[in-house]
């Protein structure tokens, strides 16, 4: 019997890549027993209005303003319990493309060979079918992405990108949602990752599965002052929670200053290549955003290292 499967959808002003991503899941997955969370994240055109009348079938939340990735998704996970009850919870981006009918099956099959699975990510393509991720490790102080790797492997990792994560129900129960102190976004994918492990599940990349995400392959830039803060916050929490002291202080003190005041050309050259890096013209103003960051973590030290995320009841 089919597992129930709440497919959780986060959505903010992308009303054409929603509508296409709902309309690619409805006509293509190859899945009977799921149902569809739409949380709208404030959305100003009201993509809720839309979905209520070309995907009737879809459980539209709205919130009233953008409540950021974790909380908007934590959002959906509780409204999917309460009324559907599933088994597994499927986050998704609202810019993804299915390619391949059969990945959702493909994902349960690995996730129901072992209790101990509890979080999987899938290959996800960018729009050429180039590869975008297949997750990767965390070395020391860096979070290294997987380039290479055998034909349809099942690859054991640390963490992989979460605009398309399935999530066992126990893990949820176990360990609770995203954790919200990374609001609005960034890292919070990999921090669940990493504290699902630290419970002991694995994180498993079914590369045999694969999703079209509509992502850019440009690097972001973060030159917008509010994603510059929150790159550094959210990168000086992971470290703290996630890494050994040595390793963790050398990013924070060291590493970070540096890509306040350097950007990578491209995302996929080594760190080791000089030559890939350039000056930010906003360095000055990037050093006190650091700074910025770094009294926010000083001032929740103990919610960092506690790491003790709430709970969702029914």
């Amino acid at each position: 019997m089919e597992k129930k499967v709440a497919i959780i959808i986060l959505t903010y002003n992308q009303k054409k890549m929603l509508e296409e991503t709902l309309d690619s899941i409805v006509s293509k997955l190859n899945y009977k027993n799921y149902k569809i969370f739409l949380v709208d994240n404030g959305s100003k055109d009201r993509h809720d209005k839309m979905v209520l009348k070309k995907f009737p079938k879809v459980e539209v939340i709205r919130n009233e303003k953008n409540l950021g990735y974790s909380k908007g998704n934590n959002v959906g996970i509780k409204k999917a319990l309460e009324e559907y009850n599933p088994e597994f919870f499927l986050l998704l981006n609202d810019d993804m493309e299915l390619n391949d009918g059969n990945f959702l099956r493909k994902m349960l099959k690995v996730a129901k060979s072992n209790k101990k699975i509890g979080v999987l990510g899938c290959q996800q393509l960018y729009t050429d079918r180039s590869l975008q991720d297949v997750g990767g490790y965390l070395r020391k102080w860096e979070l290294t992405k997987i380039l290479e790797f055998k034909k349809g492997a099942v690859l054991d990792v640390d963490q992989f990108m979460g605009s398309c994560m399935l999530i066992k129900r126990e893990v949820v129960d176990d360990i609770g949602p995203l954790d919200e102190i990374f609001t609005p976004f960034l890292l919070e994918d990999s921090d669940y990752c990493l504290r699902a492990k630290k419970q002991g599940y694995l994180v498993k990349v079914v590369t045999d599965a694969r999703i079209i995400h509509k992502k850019s392959k440009t690097v972001n830039s973060f030159s917008n002052t509010k994603h510059m803060f929150t790159r550094f916050k959210n990168d000086i929490i992971f470290s703290l929670r996630h890494m050994k002291t040595k390793d963790a202080l050398f990013r924070v003190i060291i590493y970070l200053p540096l890509v306040a005041v350097f950007r990578k050309k491209k995302d996929e050259v080594k760190l080791t290549n000089i030559r890939n890096f350039k000056f930010r013209k906003e360095a000055i103003q990037n050093v006190f955003l650091l700074i910025g960051a770094y009294f926010f973590s000083l001032v929740n030290i103990r919610r960092i290292l506690k790491n003790n995320v709430k709970k969702i009841t029914k």
